[in-house]
């Protein structure tokens, strides 16, 4: 049962009809535009596809200037055509799913017909929103270490060719981090796998406590760590990975009813005009292993002379 924030009955449908208000629908024509809009509808998972294949639909039948798709709870947001003076809005929902707002803008009020109509048409909506909304949530889910929260190796792959080419075509800086656990096996060896779960968690909070909203996350391996920051230069990257690396030395976790503190060790690089993703890499992976070798708790800058030569 798919319930609207107010619903009308076929009698408002009926009505138009009989009396064959221009532009309205017959019967057999309405039934055609449910069946091309179910079926356009099934031919896509992607949710701005789906409200962009909806919204060109009904245009046969009533006439809508804007649509605006809300869904809080998963920060969605989908804004079509412009925004008018009149409005029709309505949340979408079943006893079971709750999948969000629309709203309809024209520049003249909307008839009692057509507010009928556009229910009905999204009654047929609901299953093909809800399931690209399934489909999102299991892709992201499939992005997601399920230990942290935050992306995995899967998602800082996809997520760091594409900073590295909008970077490169944007001439913006951008500068990556690589972080390590330090003593993280003797964690595990000596306070077990669930408190070394915990030291992974807290690691994590410290980190996103440190940074910007635009700046992204990654579990890469057991302990390590990936950051991405966009429009840092190397300067300002080292002055966030100290930030960090304090935020972490300094913030204690309780285990067992104590205070346990734990310590990371950090790399950087900034990206070069002729850097791939291999050798962006594999300077910070470089100044990462020189921090754990040279003492550990530390940040260690790729040096723009190392990177150079390194790059060419």
């Amino acid at each position: 049962m798919v319930t609207l924030a107010s619903s009308r009955n076929e009698a408002d449908i009926k009505r138009m009809q009989e009396h064959r208000v221009n532009g309205f629908p017959g019967e057999n024509e309405l039934k055609d535009l449910q069946f091309k809009l179910a079926n356009n509808l099934q031919s896509t998972l992607d949710i701005q596809t789906a409200l962009e294949l909806f919204f060109n639909n009904i245009q046969d039948a009533v006439k809508v200037s804007g649509l605006t798709y809300l869904h809080p709870t998963e920060d969605l947001e989908v804004c079509l055509g412009r925004q008018c003076q009149h409005q029709a809005q309505y949340k979408i929902a079943s006893s079971k799913s709750q999948l969000g707002t629309i709203l309809f803008t024209r520049g003249k009020r909307f008839l009692e017909g057509e507010l009928a109509l556009l229910e009905m048409f999204i009654s047929v909506l609901f299953y093909p929103l809800r399931n690209a909304l399934l489909y999102r949530e299991a892709l992201e889910n499939s992005m997601r270490d399920t230990l942290t929260g935050i992306g995995n190796r899967a998602a800082m792959e996809l997520s760091y060719a594409r900073e590295i080419k909008l970077a490169h075509r944007h001439e913006q800086p951008l500068s990556l981090l690589l972080i390590d656990i330090d003593h993280f096996k003797q964690i595990n060896d000596n306070l077990g796998h669930t408190n070394g779960d915990k030291v992974l968690k807290h690691v994590v909070h410290c980190i996103r406590e440190s940074l910007r909203e635009t700046d992204q996350i990654f579990r890469f391996g057991g302990e390590e760590f990936v950051v991405l920051l966009h429009g840092t230069d190397q300067e300002s990257g080292r002055l966030t990975a100290e930030r960090i690396r304090m935020k972490v030395a300094m913030t204690p976790i309780f285990i067992r009813d104590e205070e346990q503190f734990c310590s990371i060790s950090l790399g950087i690089s900034q990206l070069l005009q002729t850097d791939t993703t291999d050798s962006l890499f594999e300077r910070a992976d470089k100044a990462l292993y020189q921090a754990k070798r040279t003492g550990r708790n530390k940040v260690v800058t790729a040096s723009l002379t190392q990177q150079e030569s390194s790059a060419s």
